[in-house]
């Protein structure tokens, strides 16, 4: 389904217990007299709350809080100009009031809310029976996504299975064991009624299918199996997972799957997305913010780059991950950030972007053809294994005109600095090799806080609209991908005791990136690949919790946290229920959180 406005009124069950439900929002002055259950029969109504219940996914993979639902306190990310949440990602004063956590439960039970109408109102819905079953299952299936997301999060929470047109006072707190059972049971059924479509993904993956079906019920094995301690459940999420590989390989060229033209939106790898289309938008300015995630800050509007978020960038253990050669890194990550004209070190603004001096033309890469060749070369940023002198001198000499001046940042343990402009100067002056490479790459105070310090992400860049200001890529955002459901195989097959099938799922990755393949490969293998193949658009905190390595990544890997991990974190590796919703539910106290808060 395309983006679709949020048309119901969903109030939060986390939240707000005494919810009156929808009828107030017909019903008030209402002129026609028409009630709520006479809309909702009409098959443009019925349509209606399908169309609001894919809508909610938006608050959650589409909204600038989405980098920190997923990716904070984990190994990869690192602050910027501007600092992650620090609760989230240094566990700093981290407690039920946190204001992100309430979002993320509140807007969780908002989609469930809305899944729920499907069922409630569908008795009276004047469509065909097999229409019928198709909303009611696609709500569920959404339904199941908004409960995985929060027993991985919160562990146990309420679990809300009927629709409350009626003030209710609460709910009691289920067991995770309840929530995963009540997702089992849900994708279980709605993959038997088989009224969803076999696959959506080439015709835009957004509408639920049989196929992201089983792929989300491939994930819950798998998390329920970790959590519940279920060995049999790893043999079920790999049975699920090689149900939708279905023999295939990953044949797509890694650049053309994420092509920022949206060539590759609709490619039969993304199982399910939510879709965003330029042309079928009245509002332009209403795409979605991906393009700035991950990304430093390079200059304003006026200077010719693209909107960086400033937080989230990666650090050199997320770098590292990439190997050698892996066609990957350049298709994550934009090394080489063009101008208008060439730098000159005399010209007396040359410390900044300016009148006379060369304007930024980020998007210029795109326009070239995806290349740098022919055009000057701002700055470059190498990858940590082509640093050296003779490997930067090399590719000054591919295009000597365009890049004889070019700013050169490697992507190691050493880096240059360039914020201001002089440094960089002074720096190559005293450079006996021609290369500056004299800071700590993680330092923040030094080199991370300044602009320019990494190169921007471009996996999710959109070279169609081309402009500088967040919110306005029309890129499809995708939830689930073939390739995660590839790593979902790896890791059950290894935890089930199967290493030679885990090595081949893993495998596919690595050869479709032109590595060689591994053998008796480990989660840590596993999670390594899952960093390169989902920079950005992976799952990395709920990763690193289910597998048992959330402490000890960060004590590795997260500069806050090293050496102190256990210590922080200690028992807190779930998010809390939130205070708000613990106030709101007269069946639940404080208790529910004694584990950790």
């Amino acid at each position: 389904m395309k983006l679709y406005k949020n048309i119901m009124c969903a109030t939060a069950i986390g939240l707000a217990m005494t919810a009156t439900g929808c009828s107030d929002f017909l019903d008030s002055d209402n002129k026609s007299s028409v009630t709520d259950t006479d809309y909702f029969s009409t098959e443009s109504g019925f349509k209606s709350l399908v169309y609001d219940s894919y809508a909610q996914l938006t608050d959650i993979f589409s909204t600038g809080d989405t980098p920190e639902f997923f990716n904070a306190g984990t190994d990869l990310y690192q602050d910027s100009r501007r600092d992650i949440d620090p609760g989230l990602h240094r566990w700093q004063n981290f407690n039920p009031q946190h204001a992100t956590v309430l979002k993320f439960y509140t807007q969780c039970y908002d989609g469930i809310r809305s899944t729920l109408q499907i069922q409630h109102y569908a008795p009276s819905a004047k469509v065909s029976a097999d229409v019928k079953q198709k909303a009611i299952d696609e709500g569920r299936f959404i339904n199941s996504m908004f409960y995985y997301l929060l027993v991985n999060n919160y562990g146990g929470v309420p679990l809300v299975t009927e629709y409350a047109s009626t003030a209710v006072k609460g709910y009691p707190v289920s067991p995770a064991k309840d929530i995963y059972a009540h997702i089992i049971d849900q994708l279980t059924e709605v993959i038997a009624n088989n009224k969803l479509v076999p696959s959506s993904a080439i015709q835009g993956g957004g509408e639920a299918s049989i196929e992201s079906a089983k792929a989300l019920l491939a994930k819950t094995y798998l998390s329920a199996a970790w959590d519940l301690n279920r060995p049999d459940y790893f043999t079920e999420a790999a049975r699920l997972a090689d149900e939708v590989i279905a023999g295939r390989t990953l044949t797509a060229d890694f650049a053309d799957l994420w092509a920022a033209d949206y060539s590759g939106d609709d490619n039969a790898e993304f199982l399910f997305d939510i879709e965003y289309s330029y042309e079928a938008t009245h509002d332009k300015s209403k795409g979605n913010a991906w393009q700035s995630y991950f990304s430093g800050y390079y200059g304003g509007q006026e200077e010719g780059m693209k909107n960086g978020s400033s937080d989230f960038t990666p650090n050199l253990h997320a770098l590292k991950c990439f190997e050698p050669g892996d066609k990957r890194y350049s298709v994550t990550f934009l090394q080489e950030l063009l101008v208008e004209d060439t730098w000159d070190p005399t010209d007396p603004d040359a410390e900044k972007f300016g009148v006379s001096a060369p304007k930024g033309d980020y998007f210029g890469w795109y326009k070239n053809g995806n290349k740098a060749q022919g055009k000057p070369v701002g700055v470059y940023y190498p990858a940590h294994w082509e640093s050296t002198p003779q490997q930067i001198a090399a590719w000054r000499a591919q295009d000597p005109v365009n890049r004889a001046m070019t700013f050169v940042i490697p992507m190691g343990e050493k880096t240059a600095v360039i914020e201001p402009w002089k440094i960089y100067y002074a720096d190559m002056e005293e450079s006996t090799t021609g290369v500056v490479a004299k800071y700590d790459f993680d330092n923040h105070d030094v080199v991370q806080s300044k602009a320019w310090a990494v190169h921007p992400c471009r996996k999710f860049d959109d070279s169609n609209t081309a402009m500088y200001k967040s919110g306005v890529s029309f890129r499809d955002v995708h939830v689930i991908t073939l390739p995660e459901v590839f790593l979902v195989a790896s890791e059950a097959y290894l935890k089930g005791g199967q290493p030679g099938k885990a090595d081949d799922r893993l495998n596919a990755l690595r050869r479709r990136a032109g590595l060689s393949d591994k053998s008796n490969i480990t989660i840590d293998d596993i999670l390594k690949e899952g960093a390169c193949e989902m920079f950005g658009n992976g799952f990395r905190r709920m990763d690193l919790r289910r597998t048992q390595k959330l402490i000890e990544y960060n004590n590795l890997y997260n500069p806050h946290l090293k050496g102190s991990a256990a210590e922080v974190i200690g028992a807190k590796t779930l998010w809390p229920i939130p205070q708000a919703a613990i106030d709101a539910n007269d069946m639940i106290d404080n208790s529910v959180n004694s584990w950790g808060y």
